[in-house]
């Protein structure tokens, strides 16, 4: 059967891409600007033509029946629309960025395997490079909002800077610690470090920060560059504003833009003028071959829920000793209840 040049690109986009998303624009509309981009490139392609449909009608000469093949009008482009509809390109994204944030962004496209659930769940690194400027505070902790608060920051270098940097930094990791529930004082903790970074499972914990590092410094701008998973663009803004307090003046985000996730860079990635179907499956089997060659855990310790179920993996028993913060990190209704009952008898015995 003749197959149309549409039909046989349209078999071959199917995969993980990188695309660049642009700022000041809603992730959910820059995917509906990919599909229209690639709904109109196919459909100026050579699509198959309409389907013929066979009558039989009586020949008013003759009056003998004869077969005719005519085409099928409710098969046509004016009965039916263009071939190719949105919904024809069904694209998944996974960290998805926010508004005000741009770079680089991982989606799949017509893709029913499971790769994308496991790049997310091996916790790759997010790397960002976040502009700051000093002296100025907004209401949405950015470019786009509006000043409520104005300071000096004459007395900042580049040393204070970067010293503020590393006790963020610092008190990010003693929370990774606390977050894992494994102390990294016992041998239990031992052994998992050696296999490399601790991540935890939980995509609901709060932000971890494993690098800032200052790039650059030229008064009122000094740009960071931030490795953290479990982000979000307000957890990297609120970053930026705790670096401005440590140094006693006002700061806020000129421009966010996420450079890396894992083995995928920045450079990878299509912005919205590449973006055709050939383009597309020259990315696709650019990242295929990215992930067949790195591992989608990223050489990661992932900790679980538990300190208990840690040690069950490496076959110890569980220090009772160790207390479960992924149990004690936020109560419900009944437990705080019962908790304060517990200290009005503790009271009244006393």
């Amino acid at each position: 059967m003749f197959r149309s040049s549409a039909e046989l690109l349209y078999d071959k986009l199917s995969g993980i891409a990188c695309l660049f998303k642009p700022a000041d624009i809603q992730m959910q509309h820059f995917l509906i600007i990919v599909q229209e981009r690639l709904v109109s490139a196919f459909n100026q392609m050579s699509y198959r033509p309409a389907m013929h449909r066979v009558d039989i009608q009586r020949d008013p000469q003759t009056g003998k029946e004869i077969v005719v093949s005519s085409v099928d009008l409710s098969d046509t482009v004016q009965a039916l629309g263009p071939r190719y509809q949105a919904e024809d390109f069904d694209i998944k994204s996974i960290f998805p960025l926010e508004s005000f944030s741009s770079g680089l962004q991982i989606v799949s496209i017509n893709d029913d395997s499971k790769r994308l659930e496991q790049i997310r769940d091996g916790q790759p690194l997010r790397c960002y490079r976040i502009q700051g400027k000093m002296g100025e505070s907004t209401n949405t902790l950015d470019a786009n909002g509006v000043i409520v608060e104005k300071s000096t920051y004459k007395h900042v270098n580049r040393s204070k800077i970067e010293r503020v940097c590393a006790l963020i930094q610092s008190s990010f990791q003693a929370s990774m610690y606390k977050m894992s529930g494994i102390s990294p004082f016992t041998q239990t903790g031992f052994e998992l470090a050696k296999g490399g970074l601790w991540k935890p499972r939980d995509h609901t914990l709060p932000p971890v920060v494993y690098g800032l590092k200052l790039l650059n410094f030229k008064a009122p701008f000094f740009d960071i560059e931030m490795h953290v998973i479990n982000e979000q663009e307000m957890h990297l803004k609120e970053v930026i504003l705790d670096i401005g307090i440590r140094l006693r003046t006002s700061t806020l985000s000129e421009s966010v833009r996420r450079t890396k996730i894992g083995t995928f860079d920045i450079q990878h990635s299509l912005v919205i003028d590449e973006i055709t179907p050939e383009n597309l499956i020259k990315n696709i089997d650019t990242i295929e071959t990215l992930i067949e060659k790195s591992n989608l855990l990223d050489k990661t310790v992932l900790v679980n829920r538990t300190h208990r179920d840690e040690t069950k993996l490496l076959g110890k028993q569980a220090d009772e000793s160790t207390i479960d913060l992924y149990k004690t990190k936020r109560y419900t209704d009944h437990d705080i209840s019962s908790y304060s009952s517990e200290k009005s008898n503790d009271n009244i015995n006393r």
